[in-house]
Order: C-alpha cells, then sequence, then structure tokens
C-alpha cells in the first residue's frame, strides 16, 4: 500500500529512474532547514566574534556580506555543474565545504581565520541553486510552484530556530554555535548521501538529450542548444525586483524596531516569529490548497499586485502593533512570490540547463541582498528627504522605494504574460 502511494506521488515520467518525491522532497526540505539553522545560529553572533578581534563596524559589514557577494558569483557555476555531473554528488560536495567553514569559524584565532571562513562558506554555498534544479527535475508544471515553496518553510523554521539556539549557546561561548552548526552539517551530508536519489542520473540526462535532439524549438522559443533569452532576462529580472522589496525590510527591521519604536531584541524576536510562523503555514499548507482551487496564473496576478501595495503602507505603521498585522501580508508575499516566480524561471530554459538557470536566480537573490540592505540602510541614516514642500523621513523612503520596485514588478509581469500567453496553458487543459 505504501509503495503504490509513493507511486502515486511520483509522476510517470520518473519511475524508470527510481525517483521517489515524497522521500526526496522531505530530505530536501530537512536540508535546507539545516543549512538556514546553522546559518542563522552563526550570524547574530558574527558582529560580536569580530570586534573581539578588534574589527572596526565598516570591516564587520564587509565580514557579514563577504558571504553573499561569493555566492553571488558562484552560484551559476554550481548550477552549471551540477546539470553535467549530477545534483547528489555536487549537492554533498557544497555540504562538506560548509561543514569545514563552520569548523575554521569555531577554531579562528583572528580576523583573516574569520574572514576567511565566511569566504569559504560563500564559495562552497552551492546548496541552494542545486536544490532549486532538484526540486524542478523532480515536478511537473502543475505541482511545481507548492513545492518550490516548500523551501520556505524549511527555511522559515531554520530561521526562527537559528538566531533563538545561537544567542543561548553564544553566551556560553561564541564557538558553541559554530561546531553545533559543523555538527548540524555532517547530519545534512549523511541526509543527503542515505535518502536523496539522484534526480539527474547518467540515463536520464543521455534520454533527455536525445529528446531535446528531436526538437528544434521548445514551448518557450528557446534554441535548442540556447540559453539566454528575452523571457528568461525578464524572469529573473522579476525575481530581483521581488527580492529587493522584501530585503529591504527585512535588513532593516531590527533598526527600524529600536529607532522608531524603541523596540529590544525581544520584540524584534518575536516580530520574527510571526513573521516566520505565518511563511511557514502559507508555504506548508495553504499554496497548495490554494493553487488547486484558484489556479497559479490568478494568484501569481494577485501576489504581484498585493507586494506593490504593501510597501504603500509602510510610512504609516505608527503603533507598534500595526508592525505585526504588517507582517502577516507581508509574509504571504515572502512564501508566494519566490516559488512562482521560480517556477516560471524554469519554464523558460531547456531540462537540461535547470541547474544553471537556478544558478542564475540564486545569483539575482544574492545581488538584492547585497543591495537592498545598503539602501535601507542609507534612508535610515540620512534621517529623510526634503524637496521644495515634499518631505519624506527615512520610512516614507523606505516604503516608497519598495513600492516603486513593485511597479516595475508588476509591468514586467504583465509584459510576460502578453509575451508568453501559454505560460500556464496547463491550467486550461486540466479544466
Amino acid at each position: 500500500m505504501k509503495i503504490n502511494e509513493s507511486k502515486r506521488y511520483t509522476p510517470h515520467h520518473l519511475t524508470k529512474y527510481d525517483i521517489n518525491v515524497r522521500a526526496a522532497m522531505f530530505a530536501v526540505v530537512l536540508s535546507i532547514f539545516i543549512d538556514v539553522l546553522g546559518y542563522s545560529l552563526v550570524l547574530p553572533l558574527l558582529p560580536g566574534i569580530a570586534k573581539t578581534f578588534g574589527a572596526s563596524d565598516l570591516l564587520v559589514g564587509i565580514i557579514i556580506s563577504s558571504n553573499a557577494f561569493t555566492a553571488l558569483i558562484v552560484a551559476p557555476l554550481w548550477g552549471r555543474a551540477s546539470d553535467k555531473y549530477g545534483r547528489k554528488p555536487l549537492l554533498m560536495i557544497a555540504q562538506a565545504g560548509t561543514l569545514v567553514a563552520f569548523l575554521l569559524l569555531g577554531i579562528s584565532n583572528s580576523l583573516f581565520m574569520i574572514f576567511f571562513s565566511r569566504i569559504l562558506d560563500g564559495l562552497m554555498g552551492g546548496q541552494m541553486p542545486i536544490i532549486k534544479a532538484f526540486i524542478t527535475d523532480i515536478t511537473t508544471p502543475q505541482t511545481r510552484t507548492s513545492e518550490i515553496g516548500k523551501i520556505t518553510v524549511g527555511a522559515s523554521l531554520g530561521m526562527i530556530l537559528g538566531p533563538t539556539i545561537g544567542g543561548l549557546l553564544g553566551v556560553l561561548d561564541w564557538r558553541y554555535p559554530a561546531f553545533v552548526a559543523s555538527s548540524l552539517s555532517i547530519f545534512s551530508i549523511l541526509l543527503t548521501w542515505k535518502v536523496l536519489i539522484e534526480s539527474m542520473p547518467k540515463d536520464r540526462r543521455n534520454d533527455i538529450q536525445i529528446e531535446l535532439s528531436a526538437k528544434k524549438v521548445d514551448s518557450q522559443n528557446v534554441k535548442r542548444n540556447g540559453f539566454w533569452s528575452m523571457t528568461l532576462i525578464l524572469r529573473l529580472v522579476q525575481r530581483l525586483m521581488a527580492f529587493l522589496i522584501t530585503v529591504m525590510f527585512n535588513s532593516s527591521l531590527a533598526l527600524v524596531i529600536d529607532k522608531r519604536y524603541n523596540g529590544g531584541p525581544e520584540i524584534i524576536g518575536l516580530i520574527m516569529t510571526v513573521g516566520g510562523t505565518a511563511a511557514i503555514f502559507y508555504g506548508g499548507y495553504l499554496m497548495k490548497r490554494l493553487i488547486r482551487k484558484v489556479g497559479e496564473k490568478k494568484i501569481f496576478i494577485f501576489t504581484v499586485l498585493l507586494i506593490t501595495t504593501i510597501p504603500l503602507l509602510y510610512p504609516f505603521l505608527f503603533e507598534l502593533w500595526t508592525v505585526f498585522i504588517f507582517v502577516l501580508p507581508f509574509a504571504f508575499c515572502m512564501a508566494f512570490m519566490p516559488a512562482l516566480i521560480q517556477a516560471n524561471i524554469v519554464k523558460a530554459v531547456n531540462p537540461d540547463k535547470q541547474g544553471r538557470v537556478s544558478g542564475w536566480s540564486t545569483n539575482v537573490q544574492s545581488i538584492a541582498q547585497t543591495i537592498a540592505p545598503l539602501i535601507a540602510t542609507w534612508f535610515l541614516q540620512i534621517g529623510g528627504f526634503s524637496f521644495g514642500f515634499i518631505n519624506l523621513n527615512s520610512y516614507d523612503l523606505i516604503g516608497f522605494t519598495s513600492a516603486l520596485f513593485g511597479v516595475t514588478l508588476v509591468i514586467l509581469a504583465f509584459i510576460d504574460l502578453r509575451k508568453n500567453p501559454d505560460l500556464y496553458s496547463y491550467e486550461t487543459k486540466k479544466k
């Protein structure tokens, strides 16, 4: 009975490669949870660690951002390598690199070692693009968005528990969270080795090449051996706009709570917990049911409009309790928007290039994570802007700039829908 159920859950075209989608998704989500938990265990302690060795505030910022900046450079390479050599071996190599990076951080006795450990973690940060490609490999257009949304569940749970555990351990010794993170990496490697079935075995890669060689052009008008297209660029820029909005708010949250509401770490932690719990509910429970009932196209349009509207409310959150209300629809966008756009991105390339395109989508996310915090914190530093009769404070600037990114996203999304009317054709066929 259990075997039949797993086969029913697995798309027919994957059964010949012995891929159990349910078991694979469990391993992937747990791997994401462990990766984010390990990262978030250590991240809140990095400023204190660096200052222990006499680092300036600017150098602390460079150390923290070095991880994302390095990942920005290498993410496409990880994805492309997984297309050629398979997902599982590359994923285990990336996990092993993370293990070594956390161990180095734990034994660091200088700023150079701390800096090197963060750079190494960025260089070996191939897990996310490989996992995105893996999920694309084992899903169909009908199930892909909801399965990609499960990444949010693992990541949100890791972000909720990580800072709490890291803070408690950090009181004893700042090295303990780094060692715990390295231990979690060992568990992640074992999980991948024992549970995860390769989604792109050599025989499947060969089958895809044979299938593609029989076609001149695929459904998205991408040339047989091509990669870049206007459709792909359009969707990558959509992803950039979406993450610029969300990172603008997330990266400035602690400073805003302190400056605007005089709230301490416990308030910041509570808001993050509310947002993370909501994102887990949206991604883990609501998304699949809502897509099945309403349809992915309608949800995509609604979410794009919502993520544009929400920032307009941000300047008017004068009381602390309104932030908790604001977080709920914001978490909805954080859960739905990346999954919806990523599902469209992977449709723009052929099956043999999913690792490469997942690398570029991760790259775009890293760009947003580099730029958005600088914009938001600069707004908070200057305190506001005046021009004639127009007076905008820091919160106005954060909200309205995010809304401008949202308007750009809306325009790009509707151009995409108009340019590719068959984007959601599978929903029409289903009806």
